[in-house]
């Protein structure tokens, strides 16, 4: 159906979230009274308008339910790893049992399955998930050490694989493992890498996914015979770095003692009360933006006289997104019984 350019300025803007079929429905249902007659393009832009907040607010409170879904996981994974620190009840400077070891590797084992859900929010890193595809990690063999301190300055030259990034490291003479990383990571931080180190002190580098090949190709490396072997590169295959919860669980075979271990539990949960903190503000913002949308929302008079209307044009049976969207956001009774067909 054309739509004239006044309108046509309306509908592209207010309508952008619905997909092609609906928004033709929307414009069928409002171009016409039940009459036939076609309706001045002053009140269709109005009427359009109107749904389109409406599905906006039902946009913005599909992404508070996600982050409500979210809260829960978070909230359900710290009282897991208090569950696991009180049943560690042994003297606080004695060692792990071997049941002991064992319970907290199943524990964390069965917490990391349920993380790994789409609809659980957080990850087994403990860290927020998006919409995209989550950013890949990787550690480096611990037999290239490129932390612990050296008497010796080297120069290190990494190829990334096939993908034609490149990293030169001058690592100096005496600088301390925290000195070395950070001259890592402003080095990879250049090709889009992320560069830290996991509870077992071993390096591990992130990248988002546009960048998975500069980590999964092996790299060459070439050194001055201080950390790596002078003469020709080395070729090294990264491995897939160990999740957080993962780490945690083989930690419990390594630990000094029960307080120590305990101690990395606490660390693990203040990642999730970081995780927390991030997602109550995610849920602040949200609440604004749906109590702004909905100040500003056309008269519910105006959108049960378009209920019929919108019914008539969209008979073909389908659960449209307008239809949805409507439901979703409780318009009023009329329009939610539309909304369910």
């Amino acid at each position: 159906m054309q739509v004239s350019a006044t309108l046509d300025k309306v509908t592209t803007s207010a309508l952008s979230p619905l997909s092609a079929t609906d928004r033709a429905a929307v414009i069928k249902a409002v171009s016409a009274d039940d009459n036939g007659r076609k309706v001045p393009v002053s009140r269709q832009a109005r009427q359009i308008q109107v749904l389109s907040k409406w599905a906006q607010a039902a946009d913005v409170s599909k992404q508070l339910s996600q982050t409500d879904q979210t809260e829960r996981s978070i909230r359900q994974a710290y009282q897991a790893l208090e569950n696991l620190k009180r049943q560690l009840n042994s003297p606080a400077y004695s060692k792990l049992s071997a049941e002991q070891q064992q319970t907290a590797q199943q524990q964390l084992q069965q917490l990391e399955q349920k993380l790994q859900k789409p609809a659980a929010g957080i990850n087994a890193d403990l860290a927020l998930t998006g919409p995209g595809p989550a950013p890949v990690k990787a550690s480096l063999s611990h037999s290239i050490d490129l932390l612990t301190e050296r008497r010796q300055t080297e120069q290190v030259q990494i190829l990334l694989g096939r993908s034609g990034g490149a990293v030169s490291l001058v690592l100096e003479a005496g600088q301390t493992a925290e000195q070395n990383l950070h001259t890592m990571q402003q080095a990879f931080s250049r090709q889009q890498i992320s560069v830290g180190i996991n509870q077992q002190q071993q390096l591990y580098f992130s990248a988002e996914a546009r960048d998975a090949r500069k980590l999964q190709e092996p790299w060459l490396i070439t050194g001055q015979g201080v950390r790596v072997a002078a003469g020709n590169p080395v070729s090294v295959k990264l491995q897939p770095a160990d999740s957080s919860l993962a780490q945690l669980g083989k930690a419990a075979a390594t630990a000094d003692n029960v307080q120590a271990y305990q101690q990395q539990i606490q660390q693990a949960q203040q990642q999730l009360k970081d995780a927390l903190a991030k997602v109550q503000a995610q849920r602040a913002a949200l609440q604004a933006q749906l109590a702004a949308i909905q100040q500003s929302q056309g008269s519910n008079a105006e959108l049960n006289a378009l209920s019929e209307q919108l019914q008539l044009g969209m008979q073909g049976g389908s659960k449209s997104a307008v239809s949805v969207v409507m439901s979703q956001a409780n318009i009023t009774r009329s329009l939610v019984e539309f909304g369910l067909g």
